[in-house]
């Protein structure tokens, strides 16, 4: 109870300022209820209406006591509609009048939100003779039923991939916004009965932390926009300047690079089947058929067969070695072994030619039709050790966060990587979305961002290839300045729309994107993939015709 209106004013900011560090709603609606007793008070009404109204834009972020107190004048006069500049919802007055037979007649009127006005209304009535009590038409605060009352809040907004589109509107030239903020702005207007407007920040940039905030979240600190339209990642840097109602999103962080080129392989496509230790092994084993089996051949102790069956001579060296070359050609010899451990070593040789050509066959014939994609890196230590790959992030983002303060030793290399990789030229966000693209589509630079940027990001890049960083889900919504009593109200609307997949389906109508995933991929079989068969073959004939002209050199000469 106060007697001085200078008591009460100062009561009242520090309530304010008490309720605003809870942060609770319900709270604010025990706490702001007041009664005023208008005892001969001239202009009792607006005295003391202008103090929760004035209080209220400079302590109570304009939100608090504008929708959630409430006010109840006694004894005072029917104020003019001109008198009366508040933007606080819920005022209601009990005036005392006198009728014809010279009895009072108290009425109950209740100050209505109509359309670009607003309006006294009668409620109730009682007279003073004791017996009658007040009969209500309307509750005493109807106001409250109608949310925020159609009042317009103002929105800060910026384009972001899929999320929130800007287009110029074909029918007046203004610009305006679409897909996912746009469903979620009109759904929440809808609900909590409030317009918008849309206002960008001067920079284009998203906002960072330097001494104070900038771009569009440096808007919101300053609460020059009531919230943000962008949902933002939730971070303790950004929870101690800001309120987030109920998360939106669960996001991944994600690594989004552009697939390497894989025209280099075919070159050597005959000779990549194996690893060249295969080929070092089986040149050895070559030449250690050819020496056993004309060793075999000579000095074997049994008894040889007869003549005239097969030649009784024993082969020649170079016999003995185009013997072991033919075989994995899978051509036939003209001298057959004469002994049997020749014979024993020769039908071994068929046998493990027979294995080794067919495993060199099908790999062939795979790796021809199905291509086998080279991946630089598997998981974030190797892409830190990677040196031929840069990594970028965007600045001020919940990725940034997570790897500018971590103290693992792969999240500081990444981040110094990052920082080598930088520009100093870009001037706002906008132009760093457009580099970056430009930056990925040139390959051998690696972007570290969430999945939902991942989604859009990979329209624009070739061949994209996507790998998780594995720190875990992350969770991003909208931003208002702290304290906001607006975000209460909020968190219920965005809860239902996230329990009941509303947010999801909404992100899947405007992103059409498909993940591609790693490893194999089948593709149409190309004469690229022939040119080392090509290569080859040109140069088996380019030999043959060198030889023999050797050799007609050699006959004209003699």
């Amino acid at each position: 109870m106060f007697f001085h209106v200078h008591a009460f004013e100062e009561s009242l900011t520090g309530l304010i300022e008490e309720s605003l560090q809870k942060n609770q709603l319900n709270i604010y609606r025990k706490l702001f209820n007041f009664l005023v007793f208008c005892d001969g008070i001239n202009n009792c009404f607006s005295r003391i209406i202008n103090i929760p109204s004035r209080r209220d834009k400079e302590s109570g972020k304009g939100t608090l006591l504008r929708h959630f107190s409430k006010w109840l004048f006694l004894n005072v006069d029917q104020p003019l509609l001109t008198e009366v500049h508040t933007d606080l919802d819920n005022i209601a007055i009990v005036v005392k009048e006198k009728n014809t037979s010279g009895r009072s007649n108290v009425k109950i009127s209740t100050l209505l939100w109509k359309s670009n006005s607003r309006k006294w209304s009668q409620i109730g009535d009682f007279t003073n003779n004791g017996n009658n009590y007040p009969a209500f038409i309307a509750p005493l605060f109807p106001n409250t039923a109608h949310m925020l009352n159609g009042r317009k809040l103002k929105i800060g907004i910026m384009e972001w991939i899929h999320i929130c589109k800007k287009s110029t509107s074909p029918t007046n030239g203004s610009i305006v916004y679409t897909h996912v903020c746009k469903d979620i702005l009109d759904s929440l207007g809808e609900y909590l009965n409030f317009t918008y407007e849309l206002i960008e920040p001067p920079d284009k940039s998203w906002g960072e932390l330097s001494e104070t905030w900038n771009g569009l979240l440096g808007m919101v600190a300053r609460n020059d926009v009531d919230l943000a339209g962008i949902p933002f990642g939730i971070t303790m840097t950004k929870s101690k300047s800001f309120a987030f109602p109920h998360f939106m999103f669960q996001t991944e962080c994600e690594v989004l690079y552009k697939k390497l080129s894989n025209n280099d392989n075919h070159w050597m496509l005959l000779v990549s089947i194996f690893k060249w230790e295969v080929y070092v092994c089986g040149l050895l084993t070559i030449a250690w058929c050819i020496g056993l089996y004309a060793l075999l051949e000579r000095y074997s102790v049994g008894d040889h067969i007869k003549v005239g069956e097969i030649p009784a001579c024993p082969s020649s060296t170079s016999d003995s070695v185009m013997t072991a070359i033919l075989v994995p050609l899978h051509q036939g010899s003209p001298h057959l072994p004469q002994t049997t451990p020749g014979r024993i070593l020769f039908a071994s040789w068929w046998l493990f030619c027979i294995t080794i050509v067919a495993v060199y066959m099908g790999n062939l014939f795979a790796i021809i039709s199905v291509v086998k994609e080279k991946i630089p890196f598997n998981t974030m230590e190797e892409l830190a050790e990677n040196d031929d790959f840069k990594i970028i992030i965007t600045k001020g983002s919940l990725t940034e966060d997570i790897y500018k303060y971590s103290k693992d030793s792969v999240s500081k290399k990444i981040w110094t990587k990052v920082l080598e990789t930088r520009s100093t030229n870009i001037q706002n966000s906008l132009d760093e979305d457009l580099y970056y693209r430009m930056l990925l589509q040139s390959g051998y630079y690696a972007y570290i961002t969430s999945s939902v940027n991942a989604d859009g990001m990979e329209k624009s890049v070739d061949n994209p290839r996507r790998m998780s960083c594995g720190t875990g889900p992350k969770y991003a919504s909208l931003p208002f300045p702290l304290n906001s009593p607006l975000v209460e109200l909020f968190s219920e609307k965005l809860i239902r729309l996230y329990d009941n997949g509303i947010l999801e389906a909404w992100e899947r109508k405007w992103s059409s994107t498909k993940t591609e995933g790693y490893g194999h991929s089948m593709t149409k079989f190309q004469m690229t993939h022939l040119q080392s068969a090509w290569t080859m073959c040109a140069s088996g004939i380019t030999v043959a015709i060198i030889v023999l002209g050797i050799e007609h050199f050699l006959n004209y000469v003699v």
